[in-house]
Formats: C-alpha cells, structure tokens, sequence
C-alpha cells in the first residue's frame, strides 16, 4: 500500500512540475506585424500615434525631414500623392526619413569586453582614439577662436568651420549593454529586432530557431534599393538636394545592391535565406580557435573590394551605367576572442594572440573605410557580450553584459559634432542618462535611420543620436538657419511613436501590460510632443530650445520603454503556476504518512532491542540511560535537519546572495551534519561495537568533499591547459592508475559471473583515457586525442548494454534460485555504475580522474554506514539521506558547476569529436553535468536496496521534492525581481532537473512491474 503511495506521489509531484514549468517560461508573443516603406507610413504614425496636426507634418516635410517618395513614369516624376500604377516604381530618399550612408559594416567580435577594445586592440581603435582626442582638442580652440571673434556666431557653424582636420574618418567608443540572457543567438535576436528575448529563448542557443519577427535584416532584403534612397547622392558632403537616379532596377530586391555575410554560423541559424553572399563557419567547437576566423580573413580582402557605392570607381562616361554590384550591408562575425575565453580563461597568451589578430583585421578595415571621402560609410564593432573572469556569460553580472562599441565613419560623414552636442541636458540628468546609456537593442533603429529603413515593428530600441551623421548641411534649403536639432528630434518621435504603437498592440492582443506603466509612459511621450508641436510651430531658430527638451523627453521615454519591458516582458500564467506548486505540494503531503510509518518503526526498533537487553536490575539501569541518550541524540539530529531544511530549501531559494554562495554554504551544511553523529559516536557510544567506525567514516565523507574543493580544479577544461596542477600528466595519470587498481581489488574480492570480462573492458577503457589525455597534451596539432577517447567511450557503452543483457538474463535465475541474494544484486549493478563513472570522467577531464577517487571513497563510506546502522540505533535514516543528498550535491559544486547556464562544460561535447554532433554532444553535456547526480542517486538506491534501508531513498527523495516545491514558489514571488532571469530562474531550472531524474528513478525502482513466471513455477503447475 505504502509503495503505491509513494509512487503515486513522485509520479504526481513530476506532473505538478511540468505544469508549474510550462507556466512559469511562456515566452513573449511573437507579433506577425511589419513596419512598412509605404509613402505614408511616417506621416500616418506621427499623424496616428503622436496625434501631430497635419500643418506639423507638412512643415517637417517642408523642411525635407521627411523623406519625399516619387512615382516614376517613363521619365517623369510624380508626387506621391498622385495616382500609383507600379508600386516598384516608387523611388524615394529613404522610407521614413532620407538615408544617411552609403554602407555599413558590422563587425561583431564575440565576447568583445570593452577593457579588451580600449587596451588591448592598439593598431586600430587605439590609434584612432588617440587621433579623435585631438580633433576635439582642436575644436575646442577653434571655438574658443569663434567666441573670440563674435558672441553670437552659431555653436553648430562653429563645428563644421575646423580647419586642418586629419583626414581619416571619425571615431566613438562606447560601452555596448547587453540584456540577459548573455547567450550569441538571442544578443543577435536582439540586435536586428529590438527586441528582449526572453530565458525561455535560450533552449534555441543550441541551434534552429529563425527569426519569426520584423528586423533590418529582412527589411533589407525586402524593402526595394529605389525606396532606400540607394542612388540618391545622400550623405556625400555637400551635394544638396539631388535628383533621384533612375539607373535603379525596379525588380524588388535589386541585383546590384546585396548583402554580404562572412563569420559564425549563427547568422545563417537566425536568417537562413536573406543574404546575397554567406559564407558561415561552424561555432559550436569552443576548442577551435581559428577557423571561424581564419574564413572571416580569407573572404574579407575580396568583401570590401565590393563594399559601398565607391567601390564602382567613378561614374562612365555619357551618363553610362554602371552595372557592377556592390555591398550596402556587411556582417563579419569573429569567434576566436570567445572561444580563447571559454578554453583558457581572459588573461593569457592565447587572448593576446588573438587580441593581435582582430586589430590587423580590423585595421584593414578601418583604412577601407578612411578611403570613402565622396560618399558616407560607417563601420561598427561591437561584441555580443562580455566575459566573465573564468571565460564565461551567459548571465547578468556585469563582466557579461558590458560589451564595447566603438563606430568609425569615413570622411565622407562630415562632421559629427553636431550630433555629439543633443545630450538632453535641457531636460535633466535622468534625460542625460538616457543619452549617455547605450543598450545593444539601440542599434536597431540607428542603422534603420543609416540605412533610411522603417525600424522593425517590434523594437523597444531608442535610436542613438551621437551615431546618426548630421543631415541638415547636405540640403540646400531655402531655410539657411535649419540645423540638426529638428532631424534628430524627428528621428526621436518616429522611433516614440513605433515603440509606443507597438507596446500599446501588445497589450491590447497579446497580454495586458500594467495600467500603472503604461500611463506614465503615455504622460513623457505627452510631453515630448508637446514640446515638438511648439518647436515645429515657432518660425526660424531652429536651434531652439524646443527642439531639444523634445530630444530629451522623447530619449527619455525610450529608456523607460525598455525598462517596462524589462521588468514585465515574460507573460507568466499565475493560475498555471499555482496549479503545479498546489499539486507538488499534494505530493508532498502524500508521503508524509510512509514516511511517518518509518519513523514509529525505528523508534519500535529501538525498543525492542532495548527490552531484549533488560536481563538484571544493572541492565535495565543502563538501558534507561541508553534510551535518554538515544532521546537526545534524536532531538539534536531533528533539530540540525530542520534548522539545514530551513537554510537550504527556505531562505537560500529566496534569497540571490545565498544562491550564489551556495557550494559554500552546502560544504558548511555537510560539515554540521557529519559532525553530530560524530561527537555521539565519540562519547557516547551506545552499543560499543565498533567505536570509531561511525566517526571514520563522516569524516572520510567530510575529507573527501572539502579535498574536493579545495585542491581539484579544471574540470571541464582541455588537458592541453596547463593552468591547473590536475592537468598535469604525473597526476592524471596516477589517477587513473589508481581508479583501475581499485577496479581489480573490487573483482577480486567480489568474484561475480562473467566479472573477468567487465574487468577487461573497464581496464581498457581507463588504458584509452590515458592515451587520450596523454595526447590532448602533446602540442602537435595531429596528436588530438579524439580517436582513443571514442573508443573509451564506446568501450563504456558497450559494456553498459552488456550489464543490461546479462541482469536480463539472470532475471528467471534469480527468481528460481535462492543463492543470488539482493547482495549480489547491488554488486552487479555496481559494474554498471562503474561503466557510467568512467564515462563521465572521460566527458569532465582530467581533473575528475583525482574528483573520482575521492567520490568512490564517500560512496563505500556511505555504505558502511548505512550496512552497519541496520538497527538504527546508531544515525537515523532521514540524517544519512541528508548526508548523502549533500555529499552529491557538493560533487556538483566541486567538479566545476554552478546553477548557472554561464557554468555550463560545453567542451565536453567536444570530448571524442571535433566538429558538432547533436547526439553524442548532448549526451556527454548531459553527463558532465548531471552524471554526479545520477550516480549518487543510483548507487544510493541499490545500497538502500541491498540492506533493505528504502526508507533512507524516500527521505532522500523527500528532500529533493521540498527543495523544488520552495524554489517554485519563490520563483513566482520573486517572478519581477531584478534578477529572476540571471540567478532565480536557472537555480529552479537545475532543481527541477534534480527532482525529475530523482523522482523518475525512484518511481522505476519501486513500480510494481509484472513477474514473469519462473521455469519451478511451470513445473509445479504442470
């Protein structure tokens, strides 16, 4: 009955997970939506959204702000306004407004930290960092000389009248903030949507999810070159308001304009079919450092000869056309930085290596780009994220989200300055904050305005002024005092109004966002038109300070859109959620009464033994005494089990600091629970057989675990590292001597059938572990090691599915014959385990060969003290659960892990292959990181099995199930919590799978199967 219970409650507590689960991670609703490069799309949304009057959009169009769409006929040019026959036909400067560079290069250095970019990268953004400190120290003197000469010249005529400017191009370095999770596929998701993946979207990091929504990606593969302003003469200095060319095709997606693609294969994952030139290179290998970079170096040279208009040389003679294609878009990806980081770390000679090569790299760029002096071209770089100190990301801290950005543009650009003075300083400083905060999400609609695109629909970017090249000195309006403030201001209500019609449409379809939020929003948006309204409405001064306080307040509301989005991004369905933690918490309860039952039975237990013993007056004496100290020693052990349930399940799950100290605070908790059996086994020793044996053996448990820690580094590492002294050859190798030594003394006494085969095939197995290691070491690039760790890999599989087919074959003998005891059972499935420690120590690396040694050494105490504590007078079962549930979980910590994805081992996908392979790859993730776990509780069970001690797996299991049931519902506490997504979440996520491969395991061990009838059965019958 009570067996049924119980699986009756793990197989419900796993049902409450699931439906707890797929509550808690329901990601963002994708919007089907577009934005379009229809001729009235801009003045529809500030029409529509920002309710401008039709007198304030006429005169932004007056004033050429906005782009002017035309109607070819034959050789005619129609106003937009009149009747449209051939929709490709349309040409204008821009969609929104006009476009403002000839190309753009995105140069994408994975885990580009911002102290690499401004120390480390000398040749090509440190030269030119040094140039642009000294273009602003001589602007300053020519301003200081204009002040000299008159009190009222103009502030931005002060800008462009520098003489003696160098001639390269300009330069900005900024420090890039990346959102959460810090993973390359949903930094890219966000910067080409604008959007906020969300956790749920990690599980796509590992391959095959493509952009469902709106970006500048697809708007440039759709939106045709002739309403992008491509042959408009728009952004050469001083060309004025030239005609548009017809020498455009008018086919859709033009043939002459492309876009070019080289670098990560990520890319092609998220936009498998919108680049004109794609050259992807594989990304999964972090141990290959080269030859994601190594192709980015081979096909750039041939790239840039084709980047831009000014890579077609000069117009032909008569107005002949130049058919020749060029580049408008051009996307490198190098991988080298972060896979150096995720290998060896930030600080070595392989980063500085590394560093060397992308500042060549990017120095040829930069002179390509120092050669467009007719025409405007803008290269950015930028890293996706940061790294932390160990080489990793994934999460929050800030080593992972500060990346660098650093923008150069060519000459051609003209003078940034007057995009550099809008700082929303008019506003106040919460406005200059916005300004000064560059989020990766804001590139977005910047190079939607470079590119003269309509931003994608589903941004919550704000666009960059400082990066927009000034457009008001490239018209020749009749308004000579018209200066950049208003072009940048529309810039900002274009970029206010997308965002809030996309936020008010969520809302409204999608889920509701809070009233609260929303109406603050609409108050700062209120004010920023208010203030563009009376700008656009005074009459000359367009310098005014109008114009700038709507700058300030529109960036402002942009900033406040992100942090909504932010904060209530992810929908959560709280009746789900509370659904699955009300059905963990019925299972929970549903085995309190077996576990009670265990309670009364020992306590009867010790009873019993005690009146046995009751021979004489003096005995019963003693014996009284021996019940008070078993009484206390039962209290104390309660008490220190339900103060380490309070820390461990209670208030570390609530609280972020003790979730990252928590493999320190486990080996405290093991220490305090070892110790109290130790000090009753030391003074007061009931029973006076063996009197040192309980204390021995906690404190081999306790040695072990903190010899773990403290002297065993580099798991997850290639032996080829150096860095650690477990690395080294002498000491992996003792190891393994070690591990095969104490695999011989196991067969020799424990003599089994068919044991001398196992004993081959282990042996073997750790003998091709050595060659592998040994050759991982070796610095010749041929000796990689790949082919002898396969075949200890398969060696373990095999023998895996050997054990398995023998207990299959033995299952009728050990019905029928009584000489295969549940001893010989446990000792059976012991190989089988032994096959599985060998294959996740071959998946860890060398440092697991010593971590093994000392996990076997904790698993034969934790059998001695669970075989010769059958009469329970000596540790009850809910303290040797508990000792053992943090004896395992100590392993976790120690080989490595973390509750944290930027933790992750993903080198040990890389273990026996060298190119990416789904299956093989998951698997040996799967047991580098759980393979601990699966150990400890398999053998656990098949001890408690053995010495007929289930009731020490329920608790154990109970444990597991309180710990998830609490971090559930604190999970959906703290659901708006700063750090839910960076510390809460991926703590409940590791927990969850805790309790799934606990619970899953304990329901097949105690699921009543089918037996099947023995041949005496037969024959008796018969």
């Amino acid at each position: 009955m009570f067996n049924n219970l119980l699986l009756f409650s793990s197989l419900l507590s796993l049902v409450g997970l699931y439906k707890f689960t797929t509550a808690f991670f329901l990601a963002k609703k994708s919007m089907p939506h577009i934005s379009t490069c229809e001729p009235d799309s801009a003045r529809n949304l500030l029409y529509d959204v920002l309710e401008l009057g039709k007198e304030n959009i006429d005169k932004i169009e007056s004033l050429g702000i906005l782009s002017k769409h035309h109607l070819i006929l034959g050789d005619k040019k129609v106003g937009h306004e009149n009747s449209r026959k051939a929709e490709d036909d349309i040409q204008a400067q821009g969609c929104w407004m006009p476009r403002r560079v000839d190309a753009v290069a995105l140069i994408v250095v994975d885990a580009l930290r911002f102290d690499f970019a401004l120390e480390h990268l000398p040749k090509s953004i440190g030269k030119r960092l040094l140039l642009e400190q000294e273009r602003i120290s001589r602007r300053q003197d020519s301003v200081k000389n204009d002040e000299m000469w008159s009190n009222d010249k103009r502030r931005d005529e002060s800008w462009i009248e520098v003489d003696d400017v160098p001639p390269l191009g300009q330069s900005q370095l900024y420090q890039f903030v990346a959102d959460p999770p810090t993973v390359t596929m949903q930094r890219l998701k966000g910067l080409t949507t604008g959007g906020l993946p969300t956790f749920a979207d990690i599980s796509g990091s590992f391959g095959g999810a493509t952009v469902d929504e709106d970006s500048w990606v697809q708007q440039l593969h759709d939106v045709p070159s002739s309403r992008r302003g491509i042959f408009s003469a728009v952004g050469s200095k001083g060309t004025g308001n030239e005609e548009l060319k017809e020498d455009n095709e008018t086919d859709g997606r033009q043939s002459l304009v492309k876009m070019a693609f080289v670098g990560d294969d990520t890319w092609v994952d998220l936009f498998p079919t919108q680049f004109d030139d794609s050259h992807p290179f594989p990304s999964f290998n972090t141990r290959d450092l080269d030859t994601v970079d190594d192709g980015c170096l081979l096909h750039l040279p041939r790239l840039l000869d084709s980047f831009g208009r000014s890579a077609r040389g000069p117009r032909k003679q008569n107005d002949e056309k130049d058919t020749s294609p060029y580049f408008e878009m051009l996307v490198t990806h190098f991988l080298g930085v972060d896979h150096v980081g995720h290998t060896y770390g930030p600080h070595n000679v392989h980063m500085d290596a590394k560093l060397n090569q992308i500042d060549d790299a990017l120095e040829t760029i930069f002179n390509k780009i120092d050669q467009a002096n007719e025409v405007c071209q803008v290269v950015f770089v930028f890293g996706d994220h940061g790294m932390t100190e160990d080489g990793n990301h994934g999460g929050g801290t800030s080593e992972e989200i500060n990346a660098a950005l650093f923008a150069h543009y060519s000459p051609g650009c003209g003078d940034m300055g007057p995009s550099l003075d809008i700082t929303g300083s008019e506003v106040g400083e919460h406005s200059e904050d916005a300004f000064r905060s560059i989020n990766q999400i804001d590139l977005v609609p910047t190079i939607s305005f470079l590119l003269g695109l309509p931003i994608p629909y589903a941004n919550l970017g704000g666009v960059v002024p400082a990066l927009l090249p000034p457009l008001y000195h490239k018209f020749n309006h009749t308004e000579k005092q018209l200066v950049e403030a208003p072009f940048v201001a529309t810039a900002l209500a274009l970029n206010a109004a997308q965002v809030w019609n996309y936020l008010a449409t969520y809302s409204v379809t999608a889920n509701k966002l809070p009233e609260e939020n929303m109406s603050e929003l609409k108050a700062i948006l209120d004010q920023g038109t208010l203030a563009f309204k009376n700008a656009l409405l005074q009459q000359g001064g367009y310098d005014s300070i109008a114009f700038r306080e709507a700058c300030g307040q529109y960036k402002y509301f942009l900033s406040r859109a992100i942090a909504l989005g932010k904060q209530v991004w992810t929908r959560f369905d709280t009746s789900g959620m509370l659904m699955g933690i009300l059905i963990m918490l019925v299972a929970l309860v549903l085995q309190i009464p077996w576990l009670t039952v265990t309670v009364k039975t020992e306590n009867s237990i010790v009873a019993t033994k005690q009146s046995r013993k009751s021979i004489s007056v003096v005995t019963a004496k003693q014996n009284g005494q021996d019940s008070k100290v078993l009484g206390r020693k039962s209290m104390l052990e309660t008490l220190v089990l339900v103060m380490i349930l309070f820390f461990h399940c209670f208030l570390l799950t609530f609280s972020n600091s003790y979730i990252i100290s928590e493999q320190n605070i486990v080996m405290f908790m093991l220490s305090i629970v070892c110790l109290i059996p130790i000090i009753f086994s030391l003074l007061w020793d009931i029973e006076n057989d063996y009197p040192f044996s309980t204390a021995s053996l906690l404190l081999t448990i306790m040695i072990s675990s903190r010899a773990n820690e403290l002297f065993i580094k580099g798991h997850g590492l290639d032996p080829m590292i150096r860095k650690h002294w477990a690395h080294n050859c002498p000491v992996f190798l003792t190891s393994l001597c070690i591990l095969a030594v104490m695999r011989l003394l196991y067969f020799s006494r424990k003599r089994m059938q068919n044991g001398i085969v196992h004993v081959v095939m282990d042996t073997t197995a750790i003998i091709s572990l050595c060659i592998s290691w040994y050759e991982k070491r070796s610095p010749e690039v041929s000796r990689h090691g790949y082919l002898s760790s396969r075949f200890s890999l398969s060696i373990c599989f095999i023998g895996f599915c050997k054990c398995l087919l023998d207990e299959y074959r033995l299952a009728n003998l050990r019905r029928s014959s009584k000489t295969d005891s549940e001893t010989d059972m446990m000792h059976r499935f012991n190989i089988l385990l032994i096959k599985v420690l060998i294959f996740t120590i071959t998946v860890t690396g060398p440092s697991s060969a010593s971590s093994s040694i000392l996990f076997i050494c904790q698993c034969w105490a934790i059998y001695y003290l669970i075989a010769r504590n059958k009469n329970v007078t000596k540790i009850r079962a809910p303290t040797l659960a508990m000792i053992w549930r943090l004896c395992i979980r100590h392993a976790f910590f120690a080989t490595g892990h973390a509750c944290s994805f930027n933790r992750l081992q993903f080198s040990a996908a890389f273990v026996a292959f060298e190119t990416f392979r789904f299956g093989p790859a998951g698997l040996s993730l799967f047991l580098n990181t759980f393979g601990w776990d699966i150990l400890g509780i398999c053998y656990l069970s098949n001890v408690c099995k053995a010495n007929r001690r289930q009731d020490i797996l329920s608790w154990f299991c109970f444990f597991q199930l309180l710990e998830t049931t609490i971090s559930c519902i604190s999970v959906s506490i703290l659901r708006r919590h700063l750090m839910v997504w960076a510390i809460f979440a991926p703590r409940f996520v590791f927990s969850a799978i805790f309790l799934f491969l606990c619970n899953s395991y304990h329901s097949f061990h105690i699921m009543p199967f089918p037996k099947r009838p023995s041949v005496q059965d037969h024959l008796h019958k018969n």
